[in-house]
């Protein structure tokens, strides 16, 4: 069986999760043992980091590297299809997620807790991620999902790192940006049945993780 080496708190993990229940695949998913940077994890994983995958002796990581080998190896129903000019825009689609939109959500991190706040930092953030939002607007064309009629590889990126945006700009006292086209693609993909058990178990834990780092305790 494959398992999916994933911390309960991890948005690249949960794009594997997505496109794991997409699939159907028979799949555990577990902590890295002795946690993600421990040498117990790393002799499963040698770049400790996750998510990771271990199926039957295959070992990788890098979530888009890990949706792509499961898409070659489990090919039904397809996350990417098409020619190679969609295929292309799927794949920069969820690039766009790592380098240019979630970056800013993890960059502010460290600055959950009042103490430790850098007010012009801050703002310069959460500023920078309300416009990849509506810079990737001009990259979408949601039918219902974001290039597509069925859901597809792009599609596992967004869901839980817009969820993210939502709790954690709640806690900077303000609310992301989503535009014309993200809203009304939110609550379709949000109650897929692939996507929600994904949600549910990512707003339980980070609500529990922001309750942690924002305490003075």
């Amino acid at each position: 069986m494959l398992i999916l080496y994933s911390p309960p708190f991890s948005n690249y993990s949960a794009k594997v999760a997505i496109a794991l229940n997409i699939k159907g695949i028979d799949h555990e998913k577990r902590p890295p043992p002795g946690g993600y940077s421990s040498a117990e994890y790393m002799r499963i994983v040698p770049s400790v980091t996750v998510p990771g995958i271990d199926d039957d002796g295959v070992v990788l990581s890098e979530s888009d590297v890990i949706n792509e080998y499961l898409e070659e190896k489990w090919p039904e129903p397809a996350l990417l299809h098409g020619d190679a000019e969609l295929r292309g825009k799927q794949r920069y689609l969820s690039r766009f997620h790592d380098f240019m939109a979630e970056p800013n959500l993890r960059a502010l991190f460290s600055h959950l807790n009042l103490s430790q706040r850098d007010p012009d930092f801050l703002n310069e953030k959460l500023d920078s991620f309300n416009r990849q939002v509506a810079l990737l607007e001009n990259f979408i064309d949601p039918n219902p999902y974001l290039l597509t009629e069925e859901f597809r590889f792009a599609d596992c990126a967004f869901p839980v790192t817009f969820l993210l945006a939502d709790l954690m700009f709640e806690v900077f006292g303000c609310k992301p940006e989503f535009g014309v086209k993200i809203t009304p693609w939110r609550k379709h993909v949000d109650v897929h049945p692939a996507v929600a058990p994904v949600l549910d178990v990512s707003e339980a834990t980070t609500w529990e993780w922001l309750a942690a780092v924002t305490s003075d305790g």
